[in-house]
């Protein structure tokens, strides 16, 4: 008798000690892992602002949430990103708006062309909506934006001949990326634009298929267009703008403080990759430079491209949100 009294005891002692175990287990943290991609290498701004977003977020969330970084297009076009944030098979990315606008089409309110003529206007434009333009993408997309920065005003570089008034733009090949204000503008201005993927520009340049592209000149530096591209023109029609995005499910899965580690990591890596920007500008335009690419400045007549570019605007509404959208977001700006 007593040995099975001993025996039942031990027994006790030791389920008691397996729960007490598994209590422990189940208290831990748990941590998370966001996946997130972009379409350059390290070194360039949006590898950079990718980086300062992983070394801010593991420092804010403790190590708890954890990022790991794929670069230059490692999991697909930045279409194809945008697609697999919202469909959940990947955290997060950093994207172009302009390859952001077919999934969250409100986000297109900061591509109409001159909206913006300066990198500070810029700013204070994509904070003003901010929230308001969050609650609208959430909605559209499944997506929600983290942060908010830009690369610089796309200028338009070419290979056939100086471009200093809207008259010499007649007969060139231009690449724009396939969203409908890009492909609207340049009508308007009297060409016929070439759509085209990104992945696809280097070598269309290269093999002539195209003629030129608008870009800033942190990636016409990056992605060595001085070596197919002779001719710079400062034109203010578009303002790189990108949004740091994040699968919505994923983002309320998380802990509240963890959500707000988050979103500070997320305002800081902008706010990081904004200032990269506006130091870096002057720094690649003096490198394409001295690679021996012409700089022409702005075209001698930009009013007229501006004034040809606003006048389409109505006919952007449905595509960014709707009219009373465009007009809400103005106001936020202080445009009204």
């Amino acid at each position: 008798m007593k040995k099975i009294l001993v025996v039942a005891m031990l027994t006790v002692i030791a389920v008691s000690g397996a729960f007490a175990s598994g209590q422990a287990e189940s208290g831990e943290e748990e941590t998370y892992v966001i996946k997130l991609s972009h379409s350059t290498p390290d070194a360039d701004q949006i590898g950079q602002v990718a980086e300062t977003f992983k070394e801010l977020v593991e420092e804010y969330s403790g190590g708890r949430v954890m990022v790991e970084n794929y670069p230059h297009m490692q999991l697909g076009t930045e279409q194809e990103n945008v697609q697999d944030v919202a469909s959940g098979s990947l955290e997060a990315a950093i994207v172009y708006t302009g390859n952001y606008k077919p999934f969250a089409p409100s986000s297109g309110v900061l591509m109409l062309p001159y909206i913006f003529t300066n990198a500070e206007d810029a700013w204070n434009g994509m904070d003003s909506v901010f929230d308001a333009l969050n609650e609208r993408v959430v909605e559209e997309s499944g997506t929600r934006i983290i942060g908010y920065f830009d690369r610089g005003f796309r200028y338009l570089t070419n290979s056939v001949k100086p471009v200093r008034t809207i008259d010499d733009l007649e007969g060139l090949k231009i690449r724009v990326s396939k969203v409908d204000i890009a492909i609207e503008t340049f009508t308007a201005w009297g060409l016929e634009p070439v759509p085209m993927a990104w992945a696809e520009v280097p070598t269309a340049l290269q093999q002539g298929v195209i003629d030129g592209q608008e870009n800033p000149y942190a990636t016409i530096w990056s992605h060595k267009f001085y070596e197919s591209q002779d001719y710079v023109t400062e034109i203010h029609y578009l303002i790189w703008t990108g949004p740091i995005i994040i699968n919505n499910d994923f983002y309320e899965s998380l802990p509240a403080d963890l959500q707000d580690a988050v979103d500070r990591a997320g305002r800081e890596a902008a706010e990081f990759g904004r200032q990269f920007a506006l130091n870096g500008e002057e720094e690649a335009k003096q490198k394409v430079a001295d690679a021996g690419m012409e700089l022409l400045g702005p075209p001698q007549d930009e009013e007229v491209w501006q004034e040809r570019a606003q006048s389409i605007w109505p006919q952007f509404y449905d595509g960014v949100g709707g009219e009373a959208w465009v007009e809400e977001a103005l106001g936020l700006m202080g445009k009204m």
